[in-house]
Formats: C-alpha cells, structure tokens, sequence
C-alpha cells in the first residue's frame, strides 16, 4: 500500500518503464555531450580548413598567372605528362641535379591529365603545392595544442606564408618547383613524427617519409634528415649523461633519419638501373674564402627578405614598396621564432621546434658560407627557411602570446591589422594582369603553320612545345643547334628515327639567351629554303631533318 491508497502496490511491475535516471545523469544510449561537442569542433575545423584551402588556392592561381611560364616549369610539365601516360620512371629524361620525381612532377602529370596539356598546368600545380604548404605549416605549429592557443599558433604560422612577396616572390615561390614544393614533404613528415605515438610503426613510418622527400629533392638530406638525426641523437644520449635510461624513440629517429639518407641513395641507384631518369651531378663548390664572408651574409640577408616577401628595396612603385615594408612584420615574427628557438634548444624546447631550428640554421649556414650566393637564385636555395621559421614563430611566439593575457589584448589588434594588410596584399597581387607563357605568340604562329619539329635554344624550347598543347615539339639544344641540351629533356627527341626537326628558332644580330643567331645557324645547317619573322624571332626552315646534323646525347 503507498499512501494508504488501495490498489496501488510499491515495488514497480517487470511490464512497467525503467526508473528515470538521476537528475544530472545521461539515459543509457543517450549520446554524449561532450563526445557530441568534440565532434562538432573536428567538423567546424575540417570545413574551416577546406573554406580556407579552395580560397587560397584561387588567389595563389591567379597570383601565379601573373609571372609567365617558362622552360623550367615547361620541362616539368611535360615530364609529369609523360609519367601519366606509363613512364613511370621516366625511362630517358635527363633531369635537372633535383628530380621532383616524387611530389611537384606527379601532380604536375595529374593535373594536365584532367586539365589538358597546357601552359596553365604550371600555374595551377604551383597553387596547389603553395596552398598545401600554407596549411601544413599551420597545423604542424599548432602542434597538440588545443583552444586559444592552438588557434594563435595556427593563424600565426600561416599568416606569415599567407601573400607571397609579387615580384619576385611569385617567381620563387608560385612558378616552376625549385625548393619550394619540398617543404610539404618536409613538414608532412615533421607533423607525422609530431602526431604519431611513440610507436616501432612511427619509426618506420619516418623512414618511407624521410625517402620519399630526399628522393623528391636533396635538399631534404640537410634540411630534414641531417636535423633529425642530430637533435634525436642529442635527446637519447642527455638521459645517459643524467644516468638514466636512454630514450628509445628518439634514438629510433636519430637511426631512421640516418637509414633514410642511404635508402635514399639505393633508390635513386636503382631508378637509374632500371632505365630510369638521369639526373645531373650537385655542382661542389669551394669553400667561401673568409674575406667574402660579409658580402655572403648580405646576399643570404636579401633572399631571406624576398622569400619573406620583404624585398622593399628598389620597389618601382609606392604600393609595391608598402606591401614589402608590411611583410617585414612577418619576417620579424619569424625571426623572433627563430630567436627564441635557438635559445630553448637546449632547455624546454620540443622536438619539432628543436629540429625545426637545427635545419634552419645547417641550411643557412651551409648555403651562406659553402656555396656563391646569388641574389635570388640563392632565394631558391633557401626556400625551405620561410616555411621553417614560419612554424617556430607559431609554435614559440604564439604560445607565448596565449599564455600572457595582458600581451595578447594588447598585440591582438596590431597583428589583426597586419594580417588584414597582408591579405590585402594578398587579393592585390592576384588581381594583376595575367601573363602568357614566354614564347606563346611563337607557339600559336607555329601551329597555324603546321610546323610541328624543330630545335632552338633551351628557354624557346620547353615553353614552345607546352605552349602549343604538345601539338609542337621544339628540342632544347646548344652550340648553334649542333649539340644537344640535355637539362630537363628526353633523349627520344634527339632521335632522327622518331622526329623529323625541319627549323631553328633563330634571331638577328648576336642571338640572346633564347635564340642562336642567324648566320650562326645558316653556317651551321646552310642556307634554308624557308625564312620567316614573327615577333623577336626568324624561323628559319630546310626541307631535310636537322637532327642528322645533332650529337647524340650522352650520360648526364
């Protein structure tokens, strides 16, 4: 009986409902809140990372668009056509002293694939690997953090990529690869090892990584492996020194990082064993002699500014000048990462900041002071340093600025401001005229006239054949038109067999650095049957095949 009311029973019936849970608690199979939250943020990042992406990569086309295409990107364009259509390996190229084979040719490839063959695949390769550049450093600085500070290292990092500098900094950065691209695997890499658990699998997992960048560029021996194996093996001996037991995994990386750099070799050995690529020998330089020293750090202090997009000297115009001195901001946020990264190295510093810092500074080193430097092929050179400091300024400044409140209010509108100025910058840049490929107007005249082999020089080469569709082949050579030019070219080409080269890209006067000159070229091959001007240039024509007149290539 309950409440003295017949009928009614006390204990519940086995037919009657579940007792209703606690107040405060979940009914059992209710989903989770905070499971439901989480899951909420992971999409809110996801979709915020692929807004972000679509957007730059639209602004880096057309940023790209604005510099023209010439025969290196051609070059690689036509490699990665040929290598999505079963070469592979690309069995008879001679590649450049850095193949590409791995990351920038293949994408190059895919995209003519769907795009068609075509100047503009450069472009378009080129704003992929930037947009993949910008977003991989950003989450590698914002590392395992989460809340503020995550989002303060993450915009950080990738504010400073964000607007490339416009000229030159679209050349270096958004045209043909040459150091740019290899960042992506670098930083790839570097966030595996930064996610991955502390796992006989992630080691194994570094090595394929570590062989996949350094076969794409060597640059990835000195500006990831060599770093990786030095702070690593530095990390495992401390706890001997300190009497403790050593740390496995990181003496795991150190001996990954060295295992990679000879499978490395192995590879590279056996594509060309196979039939594949030959690629150039690294030119070995002298050292620097000491009393050049200073001029060496002033020309690594101008290509770090043009890779900052900082290069305000000799602007031609007021915008461009205030745009590069805006862009000093991020290269002074980068070199206070930089900075600070130096001075926790050996202290409180992570493993990715610390190898972060060792392979910014054995790049700069190496490049300031065992190599010529040269203004702004030297910016090509360094090009991974942009993307390294971006993600210490991140994972360094950024934490400090979300841990310190007053600081943070106080800084946030100054950074917000540059940031915008920078994105200005950046929607600037992309609204500038767009380019034709270098030797467009040649490409189209040659196919109107149905001449479809020919030879020149090495920059009205390339640039002609992918400016026409591949409807034209012109064959880089040299010495008048008598040897071959075997920099980025296929052996095939030179084959009197399988082409019939019937006229020479020539001009008057002394030639320049795309054409031979004509009377060069007439006591070369005679006296053609044909001659025609259009623009810069004389096409000079003969009814028999000019490659039984060229020297067969040889080995790289």
């Amino acid at each position: 009986m309950l409440n003295g009311e017949p009928g009614k029973v006390a204990a519940a019936t086995p037919d009657a409902p579940e007792v209703a849970a606690a107040d405060g608690e979940q009914p059992p199979g209710a989903p989770d809140p905070q499971r439901l939250t989480a899951a909420r943020a992971r999409l809110l990042w996801a979709g915020a990372l692929v807004a972000a992406a679509v957007a730059l990569f639209w602004c880096y086309l057309l940023q790209s668009r604005t510099a023209a295409v010439n025969s290196d990107a051609a070059g690689m364009v036509l490699q990665g056509w040929d290598m999505m259509h079963g070469n592979v390996l690309l069995h008879g190229w001679f590649v450049a002293d850095v193949s590409f084979s791995t990351f920038e040719i293949p994408i190059d490839g895919l995209v003519a694939v769907v795009h068609g063959l075509g100047p503009d695949v450069a472009h378009i390769t080129a704003a992929i690997v930037y947009t993949l550049l910008v977003l991989s450093a950003a989450l590698l600085a914002r590392g395992t953090a989460r809340g503020a500070e995550g989002i303060v290292r993450a915009v950080l990092a990738g504010g400073i990529l964000v607007a490339p500098g416009y000229i030159p900094g679209t050349h270096v950065l958004l045209l043909a690869p040459d150091h740019t691209g290899i960042g992506v695997p670098i930083l790839l890499t570097l966030l595996f090892i930064d996610r991955a658990r502390e796992r006989w699998w992630a080691v194994a997992g570094t090595v394929l990584l570590l062989v996949w960048a350094q076969v794409d560029d060597p640059l990835a021996t000195y500006a990831a492996a060599v770093p990786i194996a030095l702070v690593c093996l530095v990390r495992a001996a401390l706890p001997l020194v300190r009497r403790r037991r050593p740390g496995w995994y990181d003496a795991g990386l150190a001996a990954a990082a060295v295992v990679s750099v000879g499978l490395t070799r192995l590879a590279v050995h056996g594509i060309s064993a196979a039939g594949g690529y030959q690629m150039h020998a690294l030119k070995v330089r002298q050292s620097i002699p000491v009393s050049l020293w200073g001029q060496q750090v002033k020309l690594a202090v101008q290509n770090v500014l043009i890779l900052f997009g900082a290069d305000f000297w000799e602007q031609p115009t007021a915008i461009r000048t205030a745009i590069a001195v805006l862009h000093l901001a991020g290269f002074l946020l980068a070199l206070a990462g930089l900075l600070a990264g130096i001075a926790c190295l050996f202290r409180s510093a992570d493993r990715i900041t610390q190898v972060l810092t060792v392979g910014t500074l054995v790049v700069l080193v190496a490049a300031t002071f065992a190599t010529h430097m040269v203004l702004l092929q030297g910016a090509h050179d360094i090009a991974v340093v942009l993307p390294f400091c971006a993600v210490l300024a991140g994972r360094t400044v950024g934490s400090w600025l979300a841990r310190r409140r007053l600081q943070r209010l106080a800084l946030t509108p100054v950074l917000t401001a540059v940031l915008a100025g920078y994105l200005a910058a950046l929607g600037w840049a992309a609204a500038q005229p767009k380019r034709q490929a270098e030797t467009q107007q040649l490409a189209d005249w040659l196919v109107a006239h149905h001449l479809t082999d020919g030879l020149a020089k090495y920059w009205a080469a390339s640039s002609t054949t992918l400016s026409s569709g591949g409807q034209v082949l012109v064959v880089p050579t040299a010495d008048l038109g008598k040897q071959p030019y075997t920099w980025v070219a296929k052996g095939s080409w030179y084959d009197p067999a399988a082409s019939r080269a019937t006229f020479v890209v020539a001009v008057p006067g002394p030639g320049n650095a795309y054409a031979f000159p004509e009377a060069g070229v007439r006591q070369t091959f005679g006296k053609p049957a044909r001659e025609y001007r259009v623009g810069q240039y004389v096409i000079m024509v003969w009814d028999k095949n000019l490659l039984l007149q060229v020297s067969k290539p040889g080995r790289a």
